[in-house]
């Protein structure tokens, strides 16, 4: 027999088997449905600051109280800024961030795109950071900008169906604080 008539084969058979589970006693009973869970998606940190100088650091510190995937969204003024976006679990001091030697999870050191956003994977509760650079005009290595920007940061947080709970809200923490320099 051939695959396609193998086929309708298959479909007229199904189409002789009932429809829907049904009680003998009661026949009008419905089908049953099953509903699969879907992932929950919230707003956990929503900030916003000015006057962000070149060369500065700026952390926002999120706190997060259940296991999820979080998506980061900054944006800000300029188009031609060179703003860095990094994501971390490590309060880093400003030797660490001028070092690059800050243990983050995700970094994004380019000028493109704006808005920016990030993707972790499933990261556990706890204390993280959305840490911005605003980047110097260099022209030499022809990257950087002069302005003094405008941003806002966002970050949400989808709770996959095995870890949603009722009652479990997550909590965001701000504000944005810019790293001290260390004193000459």
């Amino acid at each position: 027999m051939s695959r396609a008539g193998a086929t309708l084969v298959a479909v007229l058979l199904a189409s002789l088997l009932p429809t829907g589970c049904q009680n003998a006693d009661n026949p009008s009973r419905p089908a049953v449905v099953v509903v699969t869970p879907q992932p929950v998606r919230g707003v956990i940190v929503q900030t916003g600051f000015s006057n962000f100088q070149t060369d500065d650091w700026v952390a926002v510190p999120v706190q997060i109280s259940t296991a999820g995937v979080a998506d980061i969204t900054v944006d800000w003024t300029f188009p031609d800024s060179w703003i860095y976006v990094y994501f971390g679990n490590t309060a880093c001091d400003y030797d660490q961030l001028a070092k690059h030697t800050c243990p983050f999870l995700i970094s994004s050191e380019t000028q493109l795109p704006k808005p920016r956003v990030l993707v972790t994977d499933l990261l556990q509760p706890g204390t993280y950071y959305v840490v911005l650079y605003n980047v110097p005009k260099d022209n030499r290595r022809g990257i950087g900008s002069d302005h003094s920007e405008s941003v806002s940061v966002q970050v949400g947080l989808t709770i996959p169906p095995s870890s949603s709970r009722p009652g479990v809200t997550p909590v965001g923490l701000g504000p944005a604080k810019t790293v001290p320099r260390p004193a000459p």
